[in-house]
């Protein structure tokens, strides 16, 4: 048994090497982007297994962890998917689509209406951010859609009545290279002691380095994560 643990703990410790991990959460958040085109290169099981757990340990209203996860790999299943989302057809092109849902009763149970329309959104919202950075951190691409028809995806991988879809999040190598976009200073989005009222020069006055957009600019609008990617991309076309 406990050679068995050891095997275990070294597989585990294996998958998330520091070579995998291509940034710092600074770096994450700053250079993450939607991308909608990807290559054909499959996503290892262990580091889809690493994505979801990420979303495993957001954190929770009560702790209620309310959030299910239904992985879709099978190609008529995405396509499934990518109808149900608008008819956008890029979504089955990953090769692997998480749909993301909220057990409502159990959350209901204990916070009633507020927290079946409050927060099991936010509760999922969470974890959705959490494996779109762990994604990007480990050298692929995401994107969050929230366009979908609900009957449409409840049909496409059998949600049941009592859970809500929240999300689709296809994951894969990406195919291209999306610019920086342009981000609202923080004067614009800040207020303090009532809303409204702002600070002029709120940088200057927290004394913020900025450290985001710099990283941002200084990375050219693509994380270096996917770098090695996008040169032999022409190794994975479809």
């Amino acid at each position: 048994m406990a050679q068995e643990e050891k095997e275990i703990k070294e597989e585990i410790v294996d998958s998330v090497k520091p070579a995998n991990i291509k940034m710092n959460v600074f770096e994450a958040i700053a250079t993450r982007r939607a991308i909608r085109k990807f290559t054909m290169q499959e996503v290892p099981m262990e580091i889809l297994g690493i994505i979801l757990d990420a979303g495993r340990y957001a954190p929770s209203s009560g702790n209620l962890q309310n959030w299910r996860f239904v992985i879709v790999k099978n190609k008529d299943n995405r396509v499934k998917v990518a109808e149900a989302s608008m008819q956008q057809m890029w979504i089955a092109e990953a090769p692997v689509v998480l749909v993301v849902c909220a057990e409502i009763e159990k959350i209901r149970l204990y916070y009633g209406i507020r927290g079946e329309r409050l927060y099991a959104i936010q509760n999922c919202s969470a974890a959705i951010e959490n494996m779109l950075l762990t994604a990007h951190a480990l050298g692929l691409a995401s994107s969050w859609i929230g366009a979908f028809d609900e009957t449409m995806l409840r049909r496409a991988v059998n949600i049941p009545e009592d859970i809500r879809p929240q999300a689709i999040i296809p994951i894969g190598y990406p195919d291209e290279i999306v610019p920086a976009p342009i981000h609202y200073t923080l004067e614009n989005v800040c207020f303090f002691e009532s809303y409204g009222s702002r600070i002029a020069n709120i940088e200057r006055v927290m004394q913020n380095p900025l450290v985001f957009e710099k990283i941002s600019r200084l990375i050219g609008g693509f994380a270096d994560a996917g770098k090695d990617i996008i040169s032999n991309r022409g190794k994975f076309k479809k």
